[in-house]
C-alpha cells in the first residue's frame, strides 16, 4: 500500500512540473517570474512552518504550565 501512495505523489509532482514546463513553452511565460513565484511560495510555506511550530510550542508551554 505505501508504494502505490508513493508512486501517486511521484506523478503528481512530475504532473505539476509539466503543467509549469508546458506554461513556459506554450504561453511564453518567463523563467525569472516563476522563480519569483516559486521564492514567493517557499516564503510564505516557512511562515506557515514557523507559525505552527509557534502555536504548537505556545500550546505544550500552556499545558506544561497547567500541570
Amino acid at each position: 500500500m505505501a508504494k502505490k501512495n508513493r508512486r501517486s505523489f511521484i506523478t503528481s509532482v512530475l504532473a505539476c512540473v509539466a503543467f509549469v514546463a508546458a506554461a513556459i513553452w506554450s504561453w511564453d511565460l518567463p523563467v525569472e517570474d516563476v522563480l519569483a513565484y516559486l521564492v514567493l511560495l517557499l516564503v510564505f510555506l516557512l511562515v506557515i512552518i514557523a507559525a505552527a511550530l509557534g502555536g504548537g510550542a505556545l500550546l505544550n508551554w500552556l499545558r506544561r504550565r497547567r500541570k
